[in-house]
């Protein structure tokens, strides 16, 4: 993980990742989730995604690693948790939700439990090559057998743009999550949602959400 690149990141007063708003696609499928049952958010940076789950019934657990990411959500919304620190992690408890600041890989089952339902908005596209494969094993060990991901992502030509986000397809995704159920769901342009964006002058960027069914025994 380049902590240090995502914290100049979430240094500068405007992302193309980050939206003012629940995630699209989130919006679109949240009729595919199940209310009585935890939303892991892993690498959630200040997504506004929990306020929105929780605005429709759905607790989530949040997991990111940068302090300037969970404190400007905290200042952003106005929101007042309660705080506490648990070994190396702080805990954030906003009584709908709750944030872990902390590293993803560090957190494991025993401490903030298994979930049966993902929303990945942006968390595999941010990692390089050499971490995918360690995401997705961690990721897996935190979730029921029978999980469902909802994971969303970047569909480019590789030749215009170097990541991150990364560029990753269905066959990736096989590689990633063997003897698992996969299907597109959906896909949206970005071209024109950022500055940032429109300065590449990219053929097409989508982003794409892939329903991800686990069969592991």
């Amino acid at each position: 993980m380049d902590y240090e690149f995502w914290d100049n990141c979430w240094q500068r007063p405007s992302q193309p990742f980050h939206v003012e708003s629940a995630h699209p696609l989130l919006s679109k499928y949240l009729h595919l989730f199940k209310n009585d049952r935890r939303v892991l958010l892993p690498l959630s940076g200040k997504s506004l995604d929990p306020i929105f789950l929780a605005e429709n019934g759905l607790f989530s657990t949040s997991i990111e690693f940068n302090p300037t990411a969970v404190e400007s959500f905290i200042a952003d919304t106005q929101l007042k948790p309660i705080e506490k620190q648990t070994n190396q992690f702080e805990h954030f408890d906003f009584g709908k939700f709750e944030i872990w600041l902390a590293d993803f890989f560090n957190l494991s089952s025993k401490v903030i439990g298994k979930f049966s339902q993902v929303f990945d908005r942006a968390a595999l596209v941010a990692l390089p090559d050499d971490l995918r494969n360690r995401y997705t094993q961690h990721l897996i060990s935190l979730l029921e057998s029978d999980a469902v991901i909802y994971m969303v992502t970047m569909d480019y030509k590789t030749a215009e743009m170097d990541g991150p986000p990364f560029y990753i397809n269905l066959k990736a995704l096989q590689e990633y999550f063997p003897n698992s159920s996969i299907k597109e769901l959906d896909r949206i342009s970005l071209l024109n949602n950022h500055p940032r964006w429109k300065e590449l002058e990219l053929s097409y960027l989508d982003e794409v959400l892939y329903q991800i069914v686990l069969n592991h025994e």
